[in-house]
């Protein structure tokens, strides 16, 4: 069955690569061809800005929407400049999945397809418009005061790539979990009675249903992701774990710099406490006008996890590709991924790495930034999330203790 399966597969994607090839061809031999490029490139005067004519204009855009292509040029340079991402970007799919060239070239396509197109959040919202309660403490930070932007808040703001899968190395026996073809991650050694697992939020004010509040960020933290870190540290300790969850805000008042500022507190918890060895990020991810959006239907589908007649929220392990320590990063995140497709199939969202940014995980070699759900998920669906979650990292941690 499963021969038959990767057959299927293999001649789907053969399919589509062929089709690729074509439209491709096609595009390049009537839109991108020599005579339109010089034509386009005679026409630019260096001491003033041109306009590109708008049928090439809008040639390039409907067809490639991913390249971002501007109509308003300077020079020859920054149009060869357009041309060179043109290509880059055209070629830039995992050849494994040929699918993700049509999610990044045709997002229309990716609707019907049952791929998930997701327009970039820009998670900007007002501080003065979060929530507070009595019980909430304002974190006061100083670097709040300049509230620098670096690589891994930009990386937050746009996609990235899916680490390629590959069905085949994944053995599933019931009653045990079985993994061959993963690399093992290295072992790790933990101090009973020490803390041994850290659960900390760079955004601690995203939000679920219903609190749409702040563009989904508030600081009632019963409709947060401080309460998804609150019940998975409850249920790492009902598994024999020690856990320290830090509920800091390090996105308000201010979000830009919020990886500077949770860089600093896990640092110093760290230094406080050697005996950890496993450090978790918890996040949601978001949608940009998710209550308005056309396709909120068909996103919050794609959100959503049925097990034994429950609906939770997905999840998804993310990976900054500038962190020094990636390969290691990769390897713990790929044999989590590999615990959670055995243990709830299709339960885990494929592994995505961001163009750049390191989102804090040089601290730690088993290191996680997990995004539970969305802000097209309610609180419930991601509160029953999190105790999957925590099964099966704590199932693949107890194979990596000596």
């Amino acid at each position: 069955m499963n021969k038959k399966i990767k057959r299927i597969r293999l001649i789907q994607n053969i399919i589509i690569i062929v089709l690729i090839i074509g439209i491709t061809a096609l595009t390049l031999n009537t839109v991108l061809s020599k005579n339109i490029i010089e034509n386009q490139l005679a026409k630019l005067n260096p001491n003033k800005t041109e306009e590109i004519s708008p049928i090439f204009y809008k040639s390039i855009q409907q067809i490639f929407p991913a390249t971002g292509f501007n109509q308003s040029v300077k020079n020859s340079l920054q149009l060869k400049k357009t041309y060179k991402s043109l290509i880059g970007g055209l070629f830039f799919f995992d050849f494994k999945n040929p699918l993700t060239f049509i999610k990044n070239q045709f997002p229309a396509v990716a609707l019907v397809t049952g791929i998930e197109y997701k327009e970039v959040e820009k998670e900007a919202f007002n501080p003065k418009d979060i929530v507070e309660n009595n019980e909430t403490k304002e974190v006061d930070n100083p670097s709040n005061k300049e509230n620098p932007i670096n690589d891994d808040d930009k990386g937050e703001d746009i996609d990235g790539i899916y680490l390629p899968e590959d069905d085949s190395i994944i053995d599933s026996i019931e009653g045990d979990v079985e993994i061959s073809g993963v690399e093992i991650p290295q072992k790790l050694s933990f101090q009973e009675d020490k803390p041994q697992i850290l659960i900390y939020h760079t955004h601690g004010t995203e939000s679920y249903k219903p609190a749409s509040e702040g563009n989904y960020h508030t600081q009632r933290k019963e409709y947060s992701v401080i309460e998804i870190g609150k019940i998975m540290a409850e249920e790492f300790e009902k598994r024999g774990y020690e856990v320290i969850h830090d509920t800091t805000y390090h996105d308000y008042p201010s979000y830009n710099g919020s990886y500077l500022r949770s860089e600093s507190t896990v640092m110093d918890i760290l230094k406080k406490n050697p005996s950890i060895k496993v450090v978790l990020d918890i996040h949601r991810d978001g949608y940009d006008k998710i209550d308005t959006n056309p396709n909120r239907n068909t996103i919050t589908a794609n959100n959503r996890y049925t097990h034994n007649d429950k609906t939770s929220s997905k999840f998804q392990l993310v990976i900054g590709s500038a962190t020094p320590n990636r390969q290691k990063v990769e390897t713990f995140a790929k044999y989590i991924k590999a615990y959670s497709d055995i243990k709830y199939p299709d339960f885990s969202k494929p592994i995505l790495v961001k163009p750049y940014g390191s989102f804090n995980q040089f601290l730690a070699d088993h290191y996680a930034l997990v995004e539970v759900g969305s802000n097209a998920n309610t609180i419930e669906e991601a509160k029953l999330s999190a105790i999957y979650i925590v099964d099966i990292f704590a199932t693949a941690l107890d194979d990596l203790k000596e």
